[in-house]
């Protein structure tokens, strides 16, 4: 996902981003409350640890950073090859808002969930792979692929990323 080469953006950039992201959040308000397949755009119903995955793919997809930030725990933490870890919400949607405005803008995320255990009724792991295709760099255009995992923690009702661990597979 995040497994590109994250460079930085002008303020001018990141403040387009946000714009359009507060748009999509207001449009978003008046849809079902039922999750979609990020893949299939099957109806979900409730809130389970393989649900976010989902949640999160749509929401890369549609260019919905900000919603991304909000899966994660406000101590989360997020561990790609390229940047090594990043910690904090604040600091996560910072580096999506980056990668977004930069190689990752116009990329389309999908992914593969292999397992979904749950140690704890408040604590679960999400593993699986994923492809990000789109990736421009010096006028090629790229795919990426790798394998994630997910720890989760149930606060509130809601699952939230506590930490989010991304490897790089291969590059085309």
């Amino acid at each position: 996902m995040l497994a590109a080469v994250i460079i930085l953006a002008t303020p001018f950039t990141i403040n387009q981003l946000r714009q359009n992201q507060m748009k999509a959040d207001e449009e978003s308000k008046a849809t079902t409350p039922l999750r979609k397949s990020a893949e299939r755009g099957e109806a979900i119903e409730g809130d389970t640890p393989g649900n976010t995955i989902q949640d999160l793919v749509r929401a890369w997809n549609q260019g919905r950073t900000n919603e991304i930030a909000k899966m994660f725990a406000s101590d989360g933490v997020l561990i790609i090859p390229a940047r090594s870890q990043i910690q904090s919400r604040a600091e996560i949607e910072k580096a999506i808002l980056e990668g977004r405005a930069g190689v990752l803008k116009d990329t389309r995320l999908s992914n593969t969930v292999e397992n979904v255990s749950q140690s704890e009724v408040d604590h679960a792991t999400v593993k699986g792979t994923y492809q990000l295709e789109g990736i421009k760099i010096f006028g090629f255009t790229k795919s990426a692929t790798g394998s994630f995992i997910l720890h989760q923690i149930k606060h509130q009702g809601q699952w939230l990323i506590s930490r989010a661990e991304l490897t790089k597979g291969s590059q085309d």
